[in-house]
């Protein structure tokens, strides 16, 4: 019995889909708006550098209704970001800075990436500021880029 429980077991241990141990190809970041925020994962191609919105207004507690907030034992994996109602970008398709963003509270982060970008009607501030939310590492963020 305990021989075909363990043959049982290897077996379906060895039909799981092998997991990536490769960092992820996005990186997720705030865009700082005064009083709101928006959270993106931010992914690169040859051509095209793309940021999904995948959650919105972040707060520290209290937030009294308004936004979310992020429990402080997750804080730190920058997945814990992503809204899941709004994460539907997996399958699609400047410079790091390490000063801290004013503003950001408790919240960890681990500096900001500046995206320079041509104004146009769409994006009328031009230029991006990316926070990186949760313990990311730049290294990782800028080899996308490259």
């Amino acid at each position: 019995m305990k021989t075909g429980t363990l043959l049982l077991l290897c077996l379906m241990i060895a039909r799981m889909p092998k997991k990536s141990f490769d960092p992820p190809p996005h990186f997720v970041a705030m865009e700082y708006k005064g009083m709101s925020n928006c959270i993106y994962k931010v992914y690169f191609t040859d051509s095209l550098i793309f940021g999904a919105k995948v959650n919105g207004y972040i707060t520290v507690q209290p937030n009294f209704g308004m936004g979310s907030s992020i429990p402080k034992e997750k804080m730190h994996d920058p997945e814990s970001y992503v809204a899941r109602s709004m994460d539907k970008y997996d399958d699609l398709l400047s410079d790091h800075d390490p000063t801290k963003k004013w503003g950001m509270g408790y919240y960890p982060h681990t500096g900001k990436i500046e995206i320079e970008a041509i104004k146009t009607p769409m994006n009328r501030k031009g230029n991006k500021e990316l926070i990186l939310v949760g313990d990311q590492h730049p290294d990782h963020v800028l080899s996308l880029i490259k």
